[in-house]
């Protein structure tokens, strides 16, 4: 029976970081190694994110026990993540997972799971492995040079108080008054009365004008949000970036169906799959079993997103409901025809 393998992204997150979990291993949990190879062309995937026709194994000198005891999790780093998060519109990845010593061995689907960053999404980040040899690395290390600049924040921040301050003592000095004379006194009194009534009006007024503006742009993001789905913010935005904010405006199913159905119209390939595959990872069993369907023989309408069919890929989607929903009888049967 093929392996499950999914590329889930760190808690907390890291860019260009993320775990590869193994489930229905049947080997040992030592000296392992695994080759990607992608479906387009059938190169694999090399050190340094390269791709050659020449298979290239990263090895792992110990898979760990998840929590649940489940399956087997190794952390990656860029040189595998980026190039899976890169992948075009049409790339299906399969792994192959074996014992240095060539004994036991399996293959099955890897797809990059929900929230997986590329390591550009957060700078410079160092890869977790020399070479082709994978370790464990510490998880708070990407963040220890950001550190040092918040005292700096802070600094800046305070330089404009002192001179608000500095302003606002001001009207406390009053030069020495000029000698004047005695009947004089009545009328400059009230003249600083007539000052001080002035200056409260135009205090009440000023505190009361900027209500209208607040409430204006509080109001945007409700606009925005609703434009996030748009097809002419498919069309005008990056494609990363139109996914990320559609997936954060978080139409139901029926809404995501129609919005992936015009990125197919469209031809915006790579959008159907990144919404398909986010949603459908997180659970959402009506666009895991959609997503299912553009790739099972029994069901597939070719089209330039989805040209042909595959077996395995439509049986990882399968088994991504049964994980959610075990009783699911469609999904059980076609993922058991899609074995054979």
């Amino acid at each position: 029976m093929p392996i499950r393998v999914d590329l889930l992204a760190l808690e907390p997150n890291v860019p260009g970081q993320a775990r590869l979990t193994v489930k229905k291993w049947q080997g040992g949990e030592e000296q392992l190694e695994f080759s990607i190879q992608r479906n387009q062309d059938g190169f694999y995937l090399q050190d340094h994110k390269a791709w050659s026709n020449n298979p290239f194994w990263f090895k792992v000198s110990r898979f760990n026990l998840t929590a649940n005891g489940e399956a087997l999790e190794t952390q990656v780093g860029p040189d595998v993540v980026d190039p899976l998060l890169e992948g075009g519109a049409n790339s299906q990845f399969q792994i192959e997972l074996r014992e240095q010593n060539h004994g036991h061995a399996d293959k099955g689907v890897v797809r990059p799971g929900v929230g997986l960053l590329p390591s550009t999404a957060g700078g410079q980040t160092r890869s977790t492995y020399g070479g082709a040899e994978l370790t464990a690395p510490s998880a708070p290390a990407p963040e220890i040079p950001e550190i040092p600049e918040m005292p700096e924040l802070i600094l800046s921040t305070a330089e404009p108080e002192v001179e608000l301050e500095s302003v606002l003592t001001e009207p406390d000095y009053t030069p020495p008054p000029a000698p004047v004379k005695k009947s004089n006194k009545g009328l400059i009194g009230l003249l600083i009365v007539v000052l001080l009534l002035a200056a409260g009006a135009g205090f009440w007024f000023y505190k009361r004008t900027p209500a209208p503006a607040v409430a204006a742009t509080a109001a945007a993001p409700a606009g925005a949000d609703a434009q996030a789905c748009t097809l002419d913010s498919m069309n005008s935005l990056p494609e990363l970036t139109f996914v990320q904010t559609c997936i954060k405006a978080a139409p139901d199913s029926a809404k995501l169906l129609e919005i992936i159905n015009q990125a197919k119209a469209g031809k915006h390939c790579g959008v159907a799959q990144r919404l398909y595959a986010n949603r459908a990872q997180a659970g959402d069993a009506l666009i895991a079993n959609a997503y299912a369907r553009e790739y099972d023989p029994k069901y597939l309408k070719a089209s330039e997103c989805f040209p042909t069919a595959d077996n395995a890929t439509a049986a990882y989607w399968y088994e991504t409901i049964l994980t959610q929903d075990p009783n699911n009888a469609e999904a059980k049967q076609r993922f058991e025809e899609l074995q054979k």
